[in-house]
Parts: C-alpha cells; sequence; structure tokens
C-alpha cells in the first residue's frame, strides 16, 4: 500500500512539474543567454520605446547585440546606445557590439552602432 500511494505522489508531483514547465512564461537558461535575458529585463522595466535584444548571430558575430526599439522623436539613440553599454557590462556583457534598430520598417533601419568597451 506505501508502494502504491508513494508511486501514485510521484507520478502527480511530475504531472505538475510537466505543467509548469510548459505554462511557464520565463525559459531557463543559462550562461550568455541569462545574461541577454537580464540586459533585456532591465531595459524593458526603464524605456517604454524598448521593445526587445538578443544576438544577431546570424548575420553578424556572435558578439553583437540587436536592440529593437520603436523609432521615437526626440530620443538620442547615441547616448542611448551609451547606456545599453552600461547596463550590458553590469549583466557581464562586456566588449559587445550594439545595433540599435528601428523595428517600425521593413528591414530594420539601424539607427546607432556602438562598441561597448
Amino acid at each position: 500500500m506505501k508502494r502504491k500511494t508513494s508511486l501514485i505522489l510521484s507520478l502527480t508531483l511530475l504531472f505538475y512539474l510537466i505543467i509548469y514547465l510548459a505554462t511557464s512564461k520565463v525559459v531557463p537558461c543559462e550562461g550568455d543567454c541569462a545574461k541577454t535575458y537580464g540586459l533585456d529585463t532591465i531595459l524593458r522595466n526603464k524605456y517604454k520605446y524598448y521593445l526587445q535584444s538578443f544576438r544577431c548571430a546570424r548575420t553578424y558575430s556572435t558578439d553583437t547585440l540587436c536592440v529593437y526599439v520603436k523609432d521615437t522623436t526626440g530620443i538620442n539613440w547615441d547616448r542611448f546606445s551609451d547606456t545599453v553599454c552600461m547596463y550590458a557590462k553590469s549583466v557581464g556583457l562586456s566588449s559587445q557590439i550594439l545595433l540599435i534598430m528601428n523595428n517600425g520598417v521593413l528591414p530594420p533601419d539601424t539607427l546607432a552602432r556602438k562598441r561597448c568597451p
């Protein structure tokens, strides 16, 4: 009887674990993925015109970050790229190449380029 009860309990926990992982909005990741996700979270919470950032690995080198924004008038994109470099360094992404891209047009327009120290 104990073995049957523990088997049922184990299967129930496994079922709920699978449901949790399948419905979780945040996919667990490590290393560079966690760092880029940390940068994305910081920028999303601070800037309304920020959309997303990720690696531009298909067309650029692996140390290049594409930062997609809404093209908002009055924003100095060079200063914004300096700010993104500062936040990138704070999460452990040093020596990055940033491309600030306008997401409102196809193909996306590059608003600023920056090589972070």
